[in-house]
């Protein structure tokens, strides 16, 4: 079955802006929500955002988030200085964190949604390390 990701409607482009030959535009719009993070890349083509995110927990992770053939694909979301428990669910074999499925992906989704759903992940998984390693919440398999 498959699940479509509930997601703030200012984390998003419309339809004109997503096809748009000024998403970047748009896109950095929308990343002024998270001001620790920036968008990276050589000779004007965008191949990756960087920042970090706190935690209510008062940590603080770095994240880079690679934007390989964005944004007809889900981007990949790497911990920088840092590395998830070798045990936590919702992780990739290559260490980077599963936010949702590559099937959801949709191209009207944006940098910031990622930014944001990668907060969501961190969240979940201060409270699967204090609750003796039980992931909160729904869960999709993978």
């Amino acid at each position: 079955m498959r699940r479509e990701i509930a997601a703030d409607s200012n984390l998003m482009l419309t339809t004109a802006e997503a096809q748009s030959s000024n998403r970047w535009y748009y896109e950095r719009e929308k990343l002024r929500v998270f001001p620790a993070f920036e968008l990276l890349g050589v000779g004007g083509r965008v191949s990756a955002a960087q920042g970090a995110i706190d935690s209510q927990k008062g940590n603080t992770y770095g994240i880079r988030i690679e934007l390989t053939d964005f944004p007809n694909a889900l981007p990949t979301v790497v911990p920088i200085g840092w590395a998830p428990h070798p045990s936590v669910p919702h992780q990739f074999a290559d260490g980077s964190l599963c936010i949702m499925r590559s099937a959801q992906w949709r191209t009207h989704f944006t940098v910031a949604l990622v930014v944001a759903k990668t907060a969501i992940w961190l969240a979940k998984y201060e409270i699967w390390k204090r609750n003796n390693h039980h992931w909160p919440g729904l869960e999709q398999r993978h």
